[in-house]
């Protein structure tokens, strides 16, 4: 199969206008959805646990 040089670069292009997009969408849902499991530290600098802070 023969592709034109013309549509090959069209293909591209249009992945590109959306690749773009799409990554900062993923991106936000990701930043949004996901437990990313943040650490806290206290006044002196030792991390907090959330074994030492729930009574289960």
């Amino acid at each position: 199969m023969v592709v034109s040089d013309e549509f090959a670069l069209t293909v591209v292009g249009i992945g590109i206008i959306l690749a773009v997009p799409l990554t900062f969408m993923v991106a936000n849902w990701v930043r949004k959805n996901v437990d990313h499991g943040e650490a806290r530290f206290d006044s002196s600098g030792r991390l907090i646990s959330d074994k030492e802070k729930s009574d289960e």
